[in-house]
C-alpha cells in the first residue's frame, strides 16, 4: 500500500472521473497558466489542472505513485475527449530546482513537511522564481504540532503541515498571504509583491 490515501480510498470513483473534494477544493486557489505540483502522488490534482488548459509539471519522488499518475491519464483519455497530459517527472524538487524556470505557480498538497532541513533552501529558489505558492496543509499532523504530541514521521517539521508554519513559511520568504481557509487540511496561499 504504497498509494496516498485519499487515492487508494477512492480509485475506482477517481479512475472513472469522479475525483472528492480533497482535490477539487483546491482548484479556486491556484492561478496562473504554468503550474507546478510538487509531491504530485498519483496526478489526480495535476490531471484536473491540464482539464482546465493548464500547463503542468507534476513531480513524484515515488517511483510507484508517478507510474500510477502515467496510467490515470490513460484512464482518462479513454472516457473523455483528448486534453493535453501534464509533464510527469518522477524526482524530487531538491534535485530539481530548474523545473522551476517558467513557471508561475507552485502548488504542494500535503508536501512541504517532508522537505524537512532542506525546506529553506527550496523555497528560497522557489521565491526566486515562482509568483503565487498554493500549499495545502495537513489537519492530523497540524494537530498533533498544536496539541504537543510529536511523532516520529515528521517530528518538528509538522509545524509545516499547520496553517502557521505554511504561513511563516512563505512570509519568510517574501510572500504575502492572499487567502487562508482554516477548515479541514487548511490551505494558505502567498503571492509575490
Amino acid at each position: 500500500m504504497t498509494g496516498s490515501l485519499a487515492y487508494r480510498n477512492n480509485e475506482a470513483a477517481i479512475i472513472r472521473g469522479e475525483v472528492p473534494d480533497k482535490y477539487t477544493r483546491l482548484l479556486p486557489f491556484i492561478t496562473g497558466e504554468k503550474i507546478i505540483e510538487i509531491g504530485s502522488a498519483e496526478g489526480v490534482l495535476a490531471l484536473l489542472l491540464a482539464k482546465q488548459g493548464k500547463q503542468v509539471i507534476a513531480l513524484e519522488k515515488s517511483e510507484e505513485r508517478h507510474a500510477s499518475a502515467s496510467n490515470l491519464y490513460s484512464q482518462w483519455l479513454a472516457r473523455e475527449k483528448r486534453f493535453a497530459a501534464p509533464k510527469f517527472v518522477n524526482g524530487s524538487i531538491g534535485n530539481s530546482l530548474d523545473l522551476l524556470d517558467g513557471m508561475d505557480t507552485l502548488v504542494a498538497v500535503r508536501t512541504i513537511y517532508y522537505l524537512r532541513s532542506d525546506i529553506d533552501r527550496i523555497f528560497a529558489a522557489v521565491a526566486e522564481k515562482i509568483a503565487t505558492v498554493v500549499l495545502c496543509g495537513n489537519r492530523n499532523r497540524a494537530n498533533r504540532w498544536r496539541a504537543g504530541q510529536p511523532d516520529e514521521i515528521g517530528g518538528p517539521f509538522n509545524f509545516y503541515a499547520s496553517r502557521e508554519g505554511m504561513t511563516a513559511l512563505l512570509e519568510r520568504h517574501g510572500y504575502s498571504i492572499i487567502e487562508e481557509v482554516r477548515e479541514g487540511d487548511e490551505i494558505v496561499v502567498g503571492r509575490m509583491d
